[in-house]
């Protein structure tokens, strides 16, 4: 306490200065509402989306009295500056800075504690108004906003720094300030606000608990946007702005699995549903985009309605099953279901359809890879820094990692086996085993640049449980498997062709692309995930019988995850089955599993896990079989360029144009040595590890 004492009044002592920002600290007055009108086609010139207006900024008002709901403003101030009218100090709150520290203790003591920061309005406000999105949270930047945050006390009265505030957040990417976020969320401006009427207390609960952490609770609402709903609403019970009787009522909504409390963007009511994915992708872009205010904008995509139609129709399960595909229909009120197509060659993004009434879902929903992340993670790193060829033998039994065991599909054993062979048939020992032989500089090497490397949760390390089981979205996948059909190439993926206002085109920037592999690599990984389609691969039905192209002509890998492995024809439980292609003229990912977002938890289901493989392939083969419609099926093409990557190749492996049998077989030798003597290291390195481990949990309990 004393050493929060102390801090506080140096803290005091330093607020008397100004900081060298101090000549920004203006609050502008816009009181023009400013919107956009959108216009979005398809390529053909069809629209997809007619004349959408976006709010992006509708000012709030405080003379002669609010423009905005007081429920909202009591609830606001109750989470984030409960004295912000009360206290005698300019800027800052000794006792909230006290309380959030005192919060913070008790939080890491193990005590259920709402979270409070102790950052006053003025001082979020100097944050915004000084650092925008470059701030960094640093002890140097917090210093600076309270020293600056007095001096705008000083010069502005309480109800005008509100105002600027409430002006000045950004809740969504598409708008600035309050009003213009709740009516792109909710379809209101929160002028007008029943307190008895639960639906419009949850929202203000929402609103006002948004701005903690504003993408998260946007785009993961069904889980992490309800809790922090919850979490406000019992701020607002215990301050008394509602009554017990409504916290109740209201509570049991927001828990309800029915859709009275939701966001008004997933519906977009004024856009047919088949094509409300691709139009939520089309305006996630345009939101990056600095364009023309008060104006209609025309928008030309690359999308074809009547494919957006087909692809809805096949994950909705009403498009014609082929009947030579056992049990391909999918149970949709079970499992939900998503669709991404992109152009090989130039990333141009071609559909995006979902079962789901949130369109994000293609783009948005992270979940498990499964198996699809092998060619990716494991084994193109290996091919192309550890000389793995698809003859190299590798172990198709169980072995252990630490403390996994690492098991194949049904806890089958197939002894030494090719590469190839273990990939086509989806061996988990073999990819981990894969996956093994390369360190993270090479396989961040490529995983940047196939655009995968942002999911990863542990930063730029990489754990072996990741081989098998690695975060990522149907979208990200078909942009990365497109790899294979453009000779190691990958385009960043896109919606929109062109932008014009009143017939001016404003220029787009030019589309990115970047080498994730050579060609070499390219073209063994091609030739292996052959196999995959093949007799004995692990998507038989997914091979040429099925789809009606060449095996030439596109490779196809499965990925499931999200259940029990022991017991693979489990009756009670639905996994996340997805099916990943890569043809030199089009990239597919389809997915199906658990309605839950984020966590992946069992759905029940009344069809077994083989079931729900084969509805992946019905989804693919359906998918593929309309979207090459109009195209011809070419052969895959390789070049002879070499991967320009500054991570250190392994030095083991010379010049391939050089090698001779027995030196292949003097590298295998070689390479199994140094493989035994790092995994004995790395098991000595485990064993230290849970040890220190184990003392510092008990030193910390102490």
């Amino acid at each position: 306490m004393m050493m929060i004492l102390s801090m506080s009044i140096g803290t005091y002592i330093m607020s008397k200065r100004y900081s060298p920002y101090s000549s920004l600290l203006e609050i502008q007055n816009i009181d023009d509402k400013i919107t956009q009108s959108f216009i979005i086609l398809d390529k053909n010139g069809e629209p997809l989306d007619k004349n959408n207006v976006v709010v992006k900024f509708d000012p709030v008002q405080h003379n002669p009295t609010w423009n905005v709901n007081q429920l909202y403003l009591d609830t606001l101030l109750a989470v984030e500056d409960a004295s912000f009218y009360t206290r005698k100090t300019n800027g800052f709150s000794i006792k909230d800075t006290m309380g959030a520290v005192v919060s913070q203790v008790r939080k890491k003591l193990g005590k259920k504690v709402v979270s409070r920061g102790a950052s006053t309005i003025e001082q979020q406000l100097v944050k915004i108004m000084v650092f925008g999105s470059n701030n960094k949270n640093s002890l140097s930047d917090k210093i600076i906003q309270l020293i600056d945050a007095r001096k705008l006390s000083l010069k502005y009265n309480r109800d005008e720094i509100l105002k600027a505030y409430l002006n000045e957040l950004r809740l969504t990417p598409n708008t600035v300030g309050v009003r213009a976020a709740s009516i792109e969320l909710f379809g209101n401006d929160m002028s007008n606000i029943d307190k008895n009427d639960p639906k419009q207390v949850a929202q203000m609960a929402y609103m006002a608990g948004l701005g903690q952490s504003p993408s998260v609770y946007v785009q993961d609402f069904e889980k992490s946007g309800k809790e922090r709903t919850l979490t406000v609403l019992s701020i607002m019970k215990d301050k008394e702005l509602i009554s017990k009787k409504i916290y109740e009522q209201t509570v049991d909504m927001v828990k309800s699995e029915n859709e009275e409390f939701t966001l008004k963007r997933y519906k977009q009511q004024s856009t047919p549903k088949e094509y409300q994915s691709y139009v939520s992708k089309v305006k996630d872009e345009l939101s990056r985009l600095n364009l023309p205010q008060n104006t209609t904008i025309t928008v030309k995509t690359y999308a074809d309605s009547h494919q957006l139609k087909e692809l809805h129709n096949i994950v909705e399960g009403t498009y014609p099953q082929d009947d030579r595909l056992p049990n391909g229909y999918i149970e949709h009120k079970e499992s939900l279901t998503a669709l991404s197509v992109v152009d090989t060659k130039t990333g141009h993004i071609l559909g995006l359809a979902t079962n789901s009434d949130n369109p994000l879902i293609p783009y948005t929903a992270t979940r498990s890879s499964g198996s699809t992340i092998k060619p990716l993670l494991d084994y193109a790193p290996a091919v192309e820094y550890a000389g793995l060829t698809p003859n190299t033998r590798q172990n198709g039994s169980s072995f252990t990692v630490g403390d996994w065991k690492v098991n194949n599909y049904g806890n089958q054993n197939f002894g030494q086996v090719s590469a190839s062979f273990a990939l086509g048939l989806s061996l988990n020992t073999a990819a981990v085993e894969a996956f093994q032989m390369t360190n993270d500089q090479q396989k961040n090497s490529m995983m940047e640049p196939l655009g995968l490397a942002s999911y990863n949760p542990k930063g730029s390390t990489y754990t072996a449980e990741q081989a098998i089981n690695y975060p990522t979205n149907v979208l990200a996948l078909s942009s990365a498997f497109s790899v294979f059909g453009n000779d190691g190439v990958r385009v960043e993926p896109t919606t929109i062709e062109s932008i014009e206002t009143d017939s001016v085109k404003i220029k787009l920037s030019d589309v990115e692309s970047e080498r994730t592999m050579s060609s070499s690599t390219t073209k063994t990984m091609v030739s292996m995930l052959k196999e995959v389609t093949g007799e004995n691969g692990s998507e038989p039905y997914a091979g040429p019988k099925y789809t009606g192209f060449s095996q030439d002509t596109y490779v196809m890998k499965s990925g499931s995850s999200n259940f029990e492995s022991s017991v693979p024809n489990s009756q009670t439980k639905s996994p996340d089955s997805l099916l990943v292609m890569a043809s030199p003229e089009i990239s597919i990912a389809t997915w199906l599993g658990s309605p839950t977002y984020v966590d992946a938890t069992y759905a029940p289901t009344t069809y077994p896990h083989e079931t729900a493989n084969q509805g992946r392939v019905y989804l693919m083969n359906s998918a593929f079989k309309v979207m090459m419609n109009g195209r011809e099926a070419k052969s895959f093409e390789f070049g002879n360029e070499v991967f320009k990557s500054n991570q250190q190749s392994n030095p083991l492996i010379p010049k391939l144009d050089t090698l001779s049998d027995t030196d292949l077989d003097k590298l295998k030798i070689q390479n199994k040595k140094i493989d035994e003597k790092d995994i004995d290291k790395y098991h000595s390195l485990e064993e230290d590890y849970l040890k220190t481990k184990e003392i510092l949990d008990q030193t910390y309990q102490d």
